[in-house]
């Protein structure tokens, strides 16, 4: 089993539901009954996200062998074959849920799905392009939950941008990190390996600046302090998170702290939208 929640990244698909779960509640006003359609708008992103991470595995099982070496796939606890049957099974579940949801939120769903793929087999090896596909799926979920509910609000907007803005940082740092066995295994083309590591990682933090005041926005006529501590809270790790990329390039503590951004984040800005 943890070599299974290693291979999915499953943490990354409760936040991706999570995400969904905070817009529907945004754009609703109130908690939502648990009915047919929202369980399966919170089942969609998680078969969605494990799908596309055990599909990463599969095709960056050459270059994990030098930036991952205890990935389930490198270690031989996962079978390549198995990852893959896995990884379509999941895709096409998602795909299935989403059809009994709506026709907008099927078509969400099928064209990210599509670009998962895309991104695995090829897009990830592309300057810049790689990287911003993730920061889409960054933003997506709340776009996503908003639309299951109503129409788009302007909360959610502010919501997308900076799910886009922090998700784009956070791929920004990852291709650091893999620049090695990238460049080996998949003669990838990424922005660091394009532009070098320390421009790179100066635009990875530049974006994470940007994201701070933006991210205060959504609590703006927010009366109530915890919101406010809560944001303030995520914004402090961030600068942390800044410090340590350019003083130690400390790659491992920036993307699980940024887990924890994420997290504290939402959970303020919930707060913040339901005490106006």
């Amino acid at each position: 089993m943890k070599e299974w929640l290693k291979l999915t990244r499953f943490e990354h698909a409760i936040m991706l539901a999570f995400a969904v779960f905070i817009a529907e509640i945004i754009a609703l006003g109130k908690v939502p009954d648990f009915n047919l359609i929202i369980v399966f708008s919170l089942l969609v992103p998680i078969f969605s996200e494990m799908g596309s991470f055990a599909l990463n595995d599969y095709f960056d099982i050459e270059s994990d062998r030098t930036n991952k070496k205890n990935g389930p796939l490198v270690t031989g606890a996962i079978k390549p074959k198995t990852a893959f049957a896995f990884s379509i099974i999941c895709i096409v579940i998602s795909i299935i849920l989403a059809y009994f949801i709506s026709q907008i939120i099927f078509l969400i769903t099928l064209i990210f799905n599509i670009l998962a793929i895309a991104y695995n087999v090829k897009l990830k090896d592309l300057p810049l392009v790689g990287n911003l596909y993730i920061a889409t799926t960054m933003a997506i979920p709340f776009i996503f939950g908003n639309l299951v509910i109503s129409e788009i609000k302007a909360t959610i907007i502010v919501l997308a941008l900076l799910g886009f803005i922090a998700g784009l940082a956070r791929e920004i740092i990852k291709s650091v990190q893999d620049m090695e066995g990238d460049r080996k295994a998949r003669a990838s083309r990424t922005l660091p390996i394009v532009i070098g590591e320390k421009a790179a990682l100066i635009v990875a933090v530049i974006l994470d600046l940007i994201f701070i005041p933006l991210s205060f926005i959504p609590l703006i006529g927010v009366a109530s302090i915890f919101p406010w501590i809560l944001v303030g809270i995520a914004n402090l790790l961030i600068v942390v998170i800044c410090y340590k990329l350019i003083t130690k390039k400390d790659f491992k503590f920036a993307r699980n702290i940024s887990l924890v951004v994420f997290v504290l984040g939402m959970i303020g800005i919930l707060f913040g939208t339901l005490l106006v």
